[in-house]
């Protein structure tokens, strides 16, 4: 077998083994199975946007909105609520649910939990509102993962990026 052959067929796999190898592979815990964040029999349009901040949130509303009940997505502790005023997310709650994983849920009219509580999945945490830089009652709602949002995933399937769709809790 020529050499080149040869470097082509053995040694270039095995210098590739030996570098993947020595390369610390990212540990990526299981998300939780999220779930919608509303009360169970409910229908609710998402819209998701390329020019949404961040990407992968997504706004949750339905006609007369205002104040319906907000649940805890997945079990966890809320690490932070707060109030902006007439800026960004306006009144907002994240929770955390181990692994590196958060939720946060904006715009809220009323907060029902505080910074240490225990939650659990599908209690009711908040109210639909259109606080902060809000131009209409709706949920803002984010997946987070070490801080970064990611796709959304409601009872193990992806929401639908881009555009608008119906949703039944």
């Amino acid at each position: 077998m020529p050499k080149v052959k040869l470097m082509f067929f053995f040694i270039i796999p095995l210098c590739t083994a030996a570098v993947l190898l020595e390369t610390p592979f990212k540990k990526v815990d299981a998300s939780p199975v999220f779930r919608i964040p509303f009360p169970e029999g409910q229908v609710w349009i998402g819209q998701t946007r390329m020019n949404h901040n961040p990407q992968n949130a997504v706004d949750l509303n339905r006609l007369y909105d205002e104040g319906d009940t907000v649940i805890a997505s997945a079990a966890g502790k809320v690490v932070k609520v707060k109030n902006l005023g007439n800026r960004s997310y306006g009144r907002y709650i994240v929770i955390d649910h181990g692994g590196g994983w958060q939720t946060l849920y904006g715009h809220l009219s009323a907060i029902n939990v505080f910074v240490g509580k225990k939650v659990t999945q599908g209690q009711k945490i908040g109210a639909v509102g259109s606080t902060g830089g809000s131009t209409g009652a709706h949920l803002h709602y984010e997946q987070r993962y070490n801080g970064k949002a990611e796709r959304i995933r409601w009872n193990g399937h992806s929401i639908f990026y881009w555009g608008s769709k119906t949703y039944k809790s």
